[in-house]
């Protein structure tokens, strides 16, 4: 195959750094490729993916060669790197720059002086491509983070480019927006021959697409190759470990014969059908007793909240939560959650009903009191951030609360592994260390409730299961949490209720085994996996294996 980009060599320094963050990158990939890069939070995947289009580059010394057809990336002419080499974001948000949708695809073209007639060409090919038509004169701000990223990809495809690069492209989307996303992606790379190049944490839906896997590890590239073998070399590494998606996961994990390893459900049960293999429930482990506040109440009466323009998005919603419990609401972008809990947090007060906290109407609390009681992290926790060093945050929200402020700031500088970026500025910070330090400012106060909206949002598995962790012992000793996630996984094995966010209403709360083994669609892979032998189990150490 015709080689496109090659990498030799290659080191990067950023600006004002001391060590490097890539150290002696040698990778090249043809056309036609579908490439899928790995590694957790700070080894250098991102930096990786930026040496390839030099408009992407961050500031700071590079060495060795990248090269594009030859000629090195620094030497493009600006019209043969934007139409070549497409770029799709982490943030939906952080590409357009015009008000709508048809004014966005546009742009581009517009920029590199196609003509109107060969613009109203591409844009009504993409548009049909990717089921745009209906969408193209709505405002860029009223769409949904799906729609969003459909549109960066749709900007990216109208320059027909040899090569898309995609930064985490479903960081932020729900599990069905992002299936969608990798569906399209997947056409565009089979049916079009375009190379694709991607970063991806969320490796369970993504690897069935790839032909080939790098792995990177403190800025080395520690493996080339095949998904397979990669996904192997994964699980022997404690940093990589928690990438390995849920189905390969399970074979290795049960020492199972497969060659290669299945990626999706579907090949996972037809491997079992066909090997005969059996599996039974294991005992189930007794979750560790909860400290229950006594004398404590949270409670939501016929809340209703309508905006202008959409409508309806609370409906005669009610909900009693009961204390030391943690309730996760699952939902669509789109559905409500995050409305509801600025509500329950008092940031929003809705048109109709009422929510108490101990007896009192939340949002005629005084600040002060309420913090003390509640604490409440957005999914952009960067909203909550002052812009001082991490200590002076936490310090100056410790103030709010009584006891020691500098044993308070160390616990937390200590908890969620923030030493080494206590001096830096909250807004320098990795997006990983920004949600890290919103959940340290929304526990400094050692509230009674905690809202959590979409806690593990591009964080990697490695940062995710740290803060399942964390948050799990808070909570057994005595912590009430609601959260908002689409995250399947981490509600199946944190959370002890969970409810749908349904019509503007939440559906009956169900204790979380019970909630997952009885749905048909939103469970995890696991349990779509082997319904059919052990229908109570979530995760692969919820059953051993038939040996006789």
């Amino acid at each position: 195959m015709r080689e496109l980009i090659s990498c030799s060599n290659l080191s990067f320094t950023y600006a004002g750094q001391t060590q490097p963050m890539l150290v002696d990158i040698s990778l090249k990939i043809a056309a036609g490729e579908f490439v899928t890069i790995v590694g957790a939070t700070g080894s250098g995947k991102t930096t990786l993916l930026k040496q390839l289009k030099t408009e992407l580059k961050p500031a700071g010394e590079q060495r060795g060669d990248v090269l594009y057809q030859g000629t090195p990336v620094a030497e493009l002419t600006s019209n043969v790197s934007a139409q070549q080499l497409g770029y799709v974001a982490q943030d939906p948000q952080v590409q357009p720059i015009m008000a709508t949708v048809i004014e966005e695809l546009a742009f581009p073209l517009e920029n590199l002086g196609y003509s109107t007639a060969e613009m109203n060409s591409r844009i009504a090919e993409v548009s049909n491509f990717l089921g745009l038509n209906q969408f193209l004169h709505m405002p860029i701000q009223d769409l949904s983070g799906g729609q969003l990223q459909l549109v960066n990809l749709a900007s990216v495809l109208a320059l027909k480019p040899q090569v898309i690069l995609l930064d985490e492209p479903t960081a932020q989307l729900d599990p069905t927006t992002a299936q969608n996303f990798l569906n399209i992606l997947q056409q565009v790379h089979d049916e079009l021959a375009i190379t694709i190049v991607l970063t991806e944490h969320r490796l369970n839906r993504v690897l069935a697409l790839a032909n080939r896997l790098v792995l990177l590890e403190d800025g080395h590239l520690t493996y080339d190759g095949d998904v397979s073998t990669g996904l192997r070399r994964m699980q022997a590494a404690p940093k990589l470990q928690p990438f390995v998606p849920a189905v390969p996961q399970f074979f290795l994990a049960h020492h199972l014969d497969a060659t290669p390893l299945p990626l999706t459900v579907t090949a996972g049960r037809r491997l079992i059908t066909q090997r005969g293999w059996r599996f039974k429930a294991a005992p189930l482990v007794e979750p560790e007793s909860i400290k229950r506040p006594a004398d404590w109440h949270f409670e939501v009466q016929h809340v209703s909240l309508r905006y202008p323009t959409t409508g309806d998005i609370l409906h005669q919603l009610d909900l009693t939560v009961t204390p030391a419990s943690w309730l996760a609401i699952i939902g669509k972008n789109g559905s409500g959650k995050s409305t509801l809990l600025t509500v329950l947090a008092g940031l929003r007060k809705p048109q109709h009903g009422k929510v108490r906290l101990n007896h009192q109407i939340i949002w005629k609390m005084k600040n002060r009191d309420r913090l003390r009681q509640l604490s409440y992290l957005s999914q952009n926790p960067t909203e909550q951030f002052n812009g001082d060093t991490v200590t002076e945050e936490l310090t100056a929200q410790a103030k709010l609360a009584s006891g020691d402020v500098t044993e308070r700031v160390q616990s937390a500088l200590e908890t969620f592994k923030l030493q080494a970026v206590a001096e830096q500025n909250a807004f320098d910070l990795s997006g990983g260390q920004q949600q890290l330090l919103g959940l340290a400012l929304a526990l400094i106060t050692r509230p009674q409730v905690l809202l959590l909206d979409e806690p593990t949002k591009g964080l990697d598995p490695a940062t995710k299961l740290l803060v399942g962790r964390i948050l799990q012992a808070k909570h057994q000793a005595g912590l009430t949490l609601i959260m908002a996630s689409h995250d399947m996984d981490f509600c199946a094995e944190f959370a002890d209720t969970c409810t749908f966010m349904f019509n503007g209403c939440l559906t009956e709360p169900q204790p979380t085994r019970q909630f997952f083994t009885e749905n048909f669609l939103s469970t995890t892979a696991v349990n779509r996996l082997l319904r059919q032998q052990v229908p109570t189990a979530l995760f692969s150490q919820d059953v051993t294996q038939i040996t006789d």
